[in-house]
């Protein structure tokens, strides 16, 4: 019965499978059935457009772009690269280089504090006095490295 189902495929079928498989790539997330999907989309429109082509050349012609198109998205798709992910889970303080914010206390000897939101942060940088705008330029642990901004 199976044999003569995948023998007998009319383009609708062929439509059907590729809903199908995205409907799947939602739960199964990684972008595997996503290619077979519009492959089987493709295959259908093909056999719209020309009815009588064989069984055999639908289901290789099906493989073939699965294949070459997962290929093709593994090898072109853009990578993240751990630089362009500023903030990491649970580096809270990572999110605030760039920020700017006024000393609440004076940097001396090299450390003072300031108030962010609704935190104070121990900074370090060179010595200022109180009232000074500040820009947040790296963090060190729980420590902020300041500069003056001009």
């Amino acid at each position: 019965m199976i044999v003569e189902w995948l023998t007998q495929m009319e383009f609708w079928h062929w439509m059907t499978l590729g809903l199908l498989l995205f409907v799947l790539e939602m739960f199964a997330p990684g972008a595997i059935f996503m290619w077979a999907g519009f492959s089987a989309l493709v295959v259908g429109v093909v056999q719209w457009l020309v009815p009588d082509i064989s069984w055999q050349f639908q289901w290789i012609l099906f493989s073939l772009l699965s294949l070459a198109s997962v290929i093709a998205w593994r090898y072109f798709a853009p990578t993240k690269d751990e630089a362009e992910v500023p903030v990491k889970l649970n580096q809270r303080s990572a999110a605030l280089v760039g920020r700017r914010a006024t000393l609440s206390e004076p940097i001396v000897n090299g450390f003072g504090r300031i108030q962010i939101d609704d935190t104070f942060w121990r900074v370090e940088g060179a010595d200022m006095p109180t009232g000074t705008a500040i820009c947040v330029i790296d963090v060190d642990g729980a420590t902020l490295k300041v500069e003056a901004v001009s």
